[in-house]
């Protein structure tokens, strides 16, 4: 039986040569040293093993690893799995850029630095850095310059670089063009965007502008199938209603036309900024795992921390007023696709009595309540106290954070999305409840399913000493 045979990409094994400037012999001369074989081999030797792998892609998986570490790239690159990363293009513009610099023959290449450095008025005492900078932006009108192809702006290019015609064309894979098919209630429309950032301001706004008709319960669906990215929202009740979808793929300009490809790391980095932005958007998300959060809506939970001085903490967990709920009031909620709305408000129902052994030491006009990244902020400004009732605090420093959690089977808690809409009318009514709280008499509730047992967090991810509801305050 014959030698299983590794494939690796013809393409884009010779493009990455080309871009490295090294030619058949020396990419293989590189690669026979790394594997332990005479680099000083006879130049047809080297030639002719190499073009075979260039011709049709078929070599062993030794030879493989070795071409990627001479091309200093990866083994997955040459296969075309992957992208290559932003920063292995600029590193290579960086260096031919030097090389050019110092041989000082360049005009266009001295020209438009010099005019580069005085744009930015550029003081920088170190070389590397302003180098690097103009390398980066350079990069990035190559790029452009690669999908819109105008003759005279790519032999500029090629003149500013040193590099050949053919080199100038290698992928420059900077920030990437992105195909993307947006779908807004059934309203299909398709562009191509260039970077990731815009995209991802694009989804979130969509979501913004379109998410109330599909209901406080609306799902975001987000999926990863390389090359493309979906993202969908849902109504929970009418599966026929409006579609709002995205689809798009990285893209690469190629003479007849684009070619979908898959992220590089980097890109996978920033898309995963979509899992924030569906947790953020809407109350219900199935991420890329196939896992919905939160699976069951009845186990959600809030997560309090309290935080002192030196960052000291403890934590407590509430279920509020949710086990007195009613099944005919809470179906009518979710059949109007408000049953997240529902199970908030009984969450948040028994949160300030919780609270109120807690709070209620301090004035009302030392508080502070704050809606954002994904939770609620209670915050004491002791500042706004007496000299002396601060003395007797013990700590300059107090607030609560406020975050929704779902209780798993196991006993664990684990993160559960919170649209920005749900958080602000949770913390308008937590408000409420602690100006009630204050202007009541009553300070303490004797009723043990709202009381907050607060565990002292002693290392991160870890409670223990389950610790009582006194309060160093009851001194003032």
């Amino acid at each position: 039986m014959g030698r299983t045979s590794f494939v690796i990409n013809p393409e884009r094994l010779k493009g990455l040569r080309v871009e490295s400037g090294l030619t058949q012999e020396m990419l293989m001369s590189k690669a026979y040293k790394i594997l332990g074989r005479s680099p000083e081999a006879a130049p047809k030797t080297l030639i002719g093993h190499y073009q075979r792998v260039e011709k049709n892609g078929h070599t062993s998986k030794a030879l493989a690893d070795a071409l990627a570490q001479a091309l200093e790239t990866t083994v997955e690159v040459l296969q075309g799995k992957d992208t290559p990363e932003s920063y292995h293009y600029i590193d290579k513009l960086v260096k031919q850029l030097k090389a050019q610099l110092e041989l000082g023959n360049n005009q266009a290449l001295n020209n438009e630095f010099s005019e580069w450095q005085s744009k930015y008025n550029s003081q920088c005492p170190d070389m590397d850095e302003d180098i690097y900078d103009f390398a980066r932006d350079l990069g990035i009108q190559i790029e452009l310059a690669q999908l819109i192809g105008q003759p005279d702006e790519l032999i500029k290019l090629r003149d500013i670089t040193g590099w050949s015609s053919e080199q100038i064309l290698n992928p420059a894979n900077v920030h990437g063009h992105w195909f993307i098919r947006k779908t807004v209630m059934d309203s299909i429309s398709t562009s191509l965007e260039y970077g990731l950032t815009e995209i991802m301001w694009e989804v979130r706004d969509v979501i913004k502008k379109v998410g109330h008709f599909y209901t406080d319960d609306m799902h975001v669906n987000v999926k990863h199938a390389y090359p493309w990215i979906h993202i969908d929202l849902i109504h929970p009740r009418i599966s026929d209603f409006h579609t709002t979808t995205f689809i798009f793929s990285r893209t690469l300009p190629k003479p007849d036309g684009l070619k979908w490809v898959s992220p590089s790391e980097a890109d996978k980095w920033m898309l995963s900024e979509l899992d924030r932005i569906a947790f953020d958007e809407a109350n219900f998300v199935t991420l890329n795992d196939g896992f919905l959060y939160p699976s069951d809506i009845t186990n959600l939970r809030l997560k309090i921390i309290e935080i002192t001085d030196h960052a000291k903490s403890r934590i407590a967990y509430s279920e509020g007023w949710l086990t007195d709920q009613e099944d005919s009031v809470f179906d009518s909620f979710l059949a109007s696709g408000r049953a997240h709305y529902w199970i908030v408000n009984k969450l948040t129902g028994g949160l300030a009595e919780g609270l109120r052994a807690h709070l209620h030491h301090l004035p009302e006009v030392s508080w502070k309540v704050d809606a954002n990244n994904g939770r609620i902020t209670l915050t004491c400004d002791s500042w706004k106290l007496s000299a002396e009732k601060r003395a007797k605090l013990g700590f300059y420093n107090l607030s609560y954070t406020i975050s929704l959690v779902e209780l798993m089977p196991d006993g664990s808690y684990r993160a559960a999305p919170w649209s920005k809409k749900g958080i602000e009318d949770a913390a308008n009514n937590i408000t409420r409840q602690l100006q009630g709280v204050w202007a009541s008499e009553y300070f303490a509730s004797d009723d043990e399913q709202i009381t907050l047992h607060f565990q002292e967090i002693t290392r991160l991810g870890e409670t223990v000493v389950d610790l009582t509801n006194s309060s160093s305050l009851e001194e003032l």
